[in-house]
């Protein structure tokens, strides 16, 4: 005998048994929701993308799910408000990462000219003179180790200044690591030593040798009579009896 088909148990209507509100029908709620979602998305500025517009909905349908007709009013706006703020947040941190990303290849240039210029004070002997083979080379060398550099530092909203300081002080980096023929090196310990041994031998070659001893005092002697001669003169010596 075939089963007597099972009836569901009296209550809400699943649609409505989420919400606070048992008394009014879906109809009237969806139109209540509606009203909401609309007004929110008039906040949105005109730019605002279709798919932000319908991102706003849905959280609104989220956030307003255990919420209907009885709630206070000033807390359902209170929701809609903070939703909107978050939004608008949103949409403007999108616009200025648009922005910014037109602006990153200007100050790309930017920086490029700067190390031109920044190139241009440094001596010819390390850059080259402008407009010869050195001194292309040395640009584009230059070039290829900052260029890595501003992709990873440069946002595009930096200005001018800003844009020059970096450059400046990556050429910088990059003479103080090339420009080395003015820097005196100090010598190695085996240099310092091998000098010594040598000045040794020849202080004891000298104190050794009679005729070698006896030059390097002529030589001495020279050298203090030179010095006297090119002394410049004393004070007079005072008169008598003064």
């Amino acid at each position: 005998m075939p089963r007597t088909p099972r009836r569901p148990p009296d209550g809400p209507d699943p649609d409505t048994a989420s919400t606070k509100d048992p008394v009014h029908g879906r109809a009237e709620r969806r139109a209540w929701l509606s009203r909401f979602k609309e007004d929110a998305v008039q906040q949105l500025p005109p730019s605002a993308s279709p798919a932000a517009r319908a991102r706003l909905r849905a959280d609104l349908d989220h956030a307003l799910r255990h919420h209907g007709l009885t709630d206070s009013p000033a807390e359902v706006q209170d929701i809609v408000a903070t939703l909107v703020a978050e939004s608008r947040r949103q949409l403007d941190e999108l616009e200025e990462q648009a922005r910014r990303s037109e602006s990153k290849p200007q100050r790309v240039l930017m920086a490029k000219l700067s190390l031109i210029a920044a190139l241009n004070q440094c001596p010819a002997h390390l850059v080259g003179a402008p407009g010869s083979d050195k001194r292309t080379q040395t640009t584009q060398a230059a070039w290829a180790t900052l260029r890595p550099a501003l992709d990873n530092t440069l946002s595009g909203g930096e200005s001018p200044d800003d844009v020059h300081h970096l450059v400046e002080e990556h050429v910088a980096r990059w003479r103080s690591e090339h420009d080395h023929w003015w820097r005196p090196r100090a010598p190695s310990p085996a240099t310092v030593i091998r000098n010594i041994t040598t000045a040794k031998a020849i202080v004891d070659a000298v104190n050794q040798t009679p005729e070698l001893r006896q030059l390097a005092g002529t030589i001495a002697q020279a050298a203090r009579i030179l010095w006297r001669q090119r002394r410049p003169p004393g004070p007079p010596p005072p008169a008598a009896g003064s």
